[in-house]
């Protein structure tokens, strides 16, 4: 019996002989392309995310201020930068050789001219020289003294010269006349006994003078034709050509110098001019402006930038940036091609190193499972971007991040697998950065103590231990890679005749620039494992894992009721925040939940951002809304606040007792302010009603737990203690107990419990806290209380 035979395939007849496929063959013929493709996608999003927020397109800058360069720094490019001595030179120049403003205003020389006249007037009313008053001497005498060296110049004869020249002009028009046009430049270019503006604030040659209130009418004056004592001079002799043509007399050009005389003499109080800083500034200031910058030529392969061997101070740091923009700006697109082919490929190397240690040896649900893998490479990307933007002189920060992250990958994922990734970050913070070997001990350094030194979160405090602990390691890490490298032996020539490792002046300053990065880094591991202790309710909820803190949660300062307060109502947000951190410690001194007053402290208040103007911690220049509002009013917006806050909870779904701060912290209190308010306005107005206490209440109910009375008191007392003037721990402590004491005479603590003991503790706790904050600092010689 004979049956059809059927044709195989080439791959049926391959497969028919039980040879077994490699593993990643049949992986890949097993797997769901699709999904895999969304995986690969995922990861090459991540990896162009740290291509591009790392600016791989472009070399780092890796220069570091107080950094030691181990050879001399020479240019890459040819580029010219401004030589800012020079130009500044330039622009004192120009500034001395402006022309100061002055205001002219000619009313004292009026004030001058009446004054002669009347004193004129006064002379020749006199019919003889004999006859003379002994107020008309005395006029008489300010225009002319004895001269004893000459005897037929006696005051007899000038008094009839001055009687004979002046007989052709009674009224003195004529003389005024001549003195007007005499003193034409006068007027015009003003007076002034000496300048007003020192040289570094302008021409001491030459002014420009304008009238008062007429700044656009500028005139160029010599500084001669202005400074009374050589004005008064010139004027003079203006003065005789006029009286030798208005008056012939033969003995006019004397009468005409004692007149002259008379003025020149009394010149000096009646300036003129007066110095104007504004406008003579914005000249100064403008002409400097107007200097063109002087520049400085660097050169390509021959221009030193910065010598070996010596601490790169700001000036240098300032050069070797704008040679390394004029490169950036120079580089053709395919060198940023192959600078960003050469970074993926070693990103590329790093994702196949942790993937093969993920896939085959820790948990391959990281890679298999798309959520957990895209927030892995989330956590990844952040903090080698946190780290490379915060990485410059101004912060020196990329320790934050990377300390940061090593806690929480420890947390999330285990102290293994957070080993292997924060070896992948380090290394790629490293090259990003163009940082060298001492650097990247520095951060294998901080992120394997942290990670190793992690274990459970038992306490608040754990994490501060693993800090501390984390920056020690790190201080003498970096000290003695310091040390290796030799950063403290090259530097310097040997004092002569001592044969020692001291070098001096720049070796101590190496040294103290060592010993301050140690400490920096050391402090940022401190602030890193501070940070991580508010965040870790946050890795708890988004990473799915638990800690020992995850009571914290709620108080997570990223809580978006907690956010939207901070932005509409900053200064409740403050307020709340004292409130916690006084509460707490006067819960916990009773025995109560310290914890739950703190939390319910941060959301006691969250009602005031529907109306945040509304309340004093929020106001500002001086505007007050309630101004507008009768005292019923006003009282109805501030009670308000409450229910307000109470609906905005469970609107959130935050938890019952949180709620019930936000409904018993102010209890059934009077709204004392608008009360008494309200009560002046009635007692003033005849027809007013009586006011009732109870139209001024909150609705309460009354604080129901110890922990909602340590609220109450711990609200009021932290806004009360806000206007003591002088917060000395007596004046606190009077004011502790005031408040205290007027609650409970108030009955606010008769729902709950609350023992004198209790309370006792309470007011020593809050009073303590508020000593901490409003404690005592020296004053020095002038200053005044706040």
């Amino acid at each position: 019996m004979s049956g059809a035979s059927k044709n195989r395939t080439r791959q049926e007849r391959v497969e028919s002989l039980g040879i077994q496929k490699p593993r990643w063959i049949q992986w890949w013929q097993n797997s769901d392309k699709a999904d895999v493709s969304s995986r690969v996608g995922i990861a090459l999003i991540a990896a162009l995310a740290l291509l591009l927020v790392c600016e791989t397109w472009r070399p780092p800058f890796a220069y570091r201020l107080n950094a030691i360069p181990a050879r001399d720094l020479i240019s890459r490019v040819t580029f010219e930068v401004p030589n800012i001595d020079e130009t500044k030179t330039l622009q004192d120049r120009k500034r001395r050789e402006q022309l100061a403003f002055y205001r002219n205003r000619p009313q004292p020389i009026d004030q001058l001219n009446a004054a002669l006249r009347d004193q004129l007037f006064l002379v020749l009313s006199a019919p003889s020289f004999d006859r003379l008053t002994e107020d008309e001497r005395n006029a008489f005498a300010q225009f002319y003294e004895d001269d004893e060296t000459d005897p037929n110049d006696t005051p007899a004869n000038r008094f009839s010269m001055l009687k004979t020249v002046l007989a052709s002009d009674p009224e003195l028009k004529t003389l005024d006349d001549a003195i007007k046009v005499a003193m034409r430049d006068n007027y015009r270019f003003g007076l002034i006994m000496a300048l007003q503006h020192v040289p570094d604030q302008g021409s001491q040659e030459r002014i420009k003078v304008y009238p008062v209130g007429r700044p656009d009418e500028v005139e160029f004056v010599e500084i001669a034709d202005a400074r009374i004592a050589q004005a008064g001079v010139a004027l003079a002799k203006r003065l005789r050509e006029q009286f030798r043509t208005k008056f012939p007399a033969d003995d006019s050009q004397k009468v005409a110098g004692m007149i002259s005389d008379w003025i020149v003499s009394k010149l000096p109080k009646y300036e003129t001019l007066e110095y104007d800083d504004t406008l003579s500034e914005q000249a100064r200031q403008a002409a400097a402006e107007s200097v063109v910058p002087v520049m400085t030529t660097f050169r390509h392969g021959e221009s030193k930038l910065a010598e070996a061997g010596k601490t790169l101070r700001e000036s240098d740091i300032r050069l070797l940036k704008r040679e390394w923009g004029e490169l950036v700006s120079k580089m053709q697109w395919t060198d940023k091609a192959i600078r960003m082919v050469a970074y993926a490929g070693m990103i590329s190397a790093l994702y196949l190193l942790c993937a093969t240690y993920i896939f085959f040896v820790d948990d391959k649900r990281l890679l298999l499972d798309r959520f957990r893998l895209t927030r892995m490479l989330a956590v990844m990307v952040v903090t080698i971007g946190l780290g490379y933007w915060v990485s410059g002189d101004r912060w020196r920060g990329e320790l934050v991040p990377l300390v940061m992250a090593s806690i929480l990958t420890a947390v999330v994922y285990g102290r293994e697998l957070a080993l292997l990734l924060m070896t992948a970050a380090c290394v790629s913070v490293t090259l990003f950065l163009g940082s060298n070997l001492a650097e990247l001990v520095t951060f294998a350094a901080a992120c394997t103590s942290c990670i190793l030194l992690l274990g459970r979160i038992r306490t608040r405090t754990h994490l501060l231990y693993i800090g501390a602990t984390s920056a020690v390691i790190t201080v003498l890490t970096v000290i003695g890679v310091g040390i290796v490298t030799g950063q403290t032996l090259s530097i310097g020539a040997p004092v002569a005749g001592i044969d020692s490792l001291y070098r001096g002046p720049q070796f101590d300053m190496v040294v103290w620039g060592l010993v301050k990065e140690a400490f920096w880094s050391g402090f940022c591991i401190l602030v890193s494992a501070s940070a991580m202790t508010p965040l870790l309710p946050l890795v708890e909820k988004g990473f799915g894992v638990q800690t020992d803190l995850s009571l914290l949660e709620l108080g997570d300062a990223s809580h978006p009721l907690l956010r939207r307060l901070a932005q509409r109502a900053p200064g409740t947000y403050n307020h709340s925040i004292n409130v916690a951190s006084i509460a707490e410690a006067a819960a916990d001194s009773i025995g109560a939940n310290g914890l739950l007053v703190r939390v319910g402290a941060y959301f006691h208040d969250i009602g005031k951002m529907f109306k945040p103007e509304y309340f004093i911690e929020n106001q500002s220049a001086g505007i007050n809304q309630h101004d507008s509002l009768q005292p019923a009013m006003s009282t109805l917006v501030i009670i308000a606040h409450v229910k307000d806050g109470a609906d905005l909870a469970r609107s959130h779904h935050l938890p019952e007792p949180i709620i019930d701060f936000i409904l018993q912290h102010h209890g059934t209190t009077l709204v004392e302010y608008f009360y008494r308010e309200a009560a002046r306005r009635s007692e003033e107005d005849p027809n007013g009603e009586t006011v009732n206490d109870k139209d001024f209440r909150y609705p309460g109910p009354k604080p129901q737990t110890l922990e909602a009375a340590v609220m109450m008191l711990a609200d009021t007392i932290e806004s009360a203690s806000r206007t003591l003037v002088d917060p000395t721990p007596s004046r606190i402590q009077n004011l502790v107990d005031a408040i205290a004491n007027k609650k409970m005479s108030d009955g606010q603590f008769d729902e709950c419990g609350l023992t004198f003991m209790q309370l006792d503790r309470i007011r020593r706790s809050l009073v303590k806290s508020l000593t901490a904050i409003y404690h005592a600092r020296v004053k020095y010689p002038g200053q005044q209380s706040a």
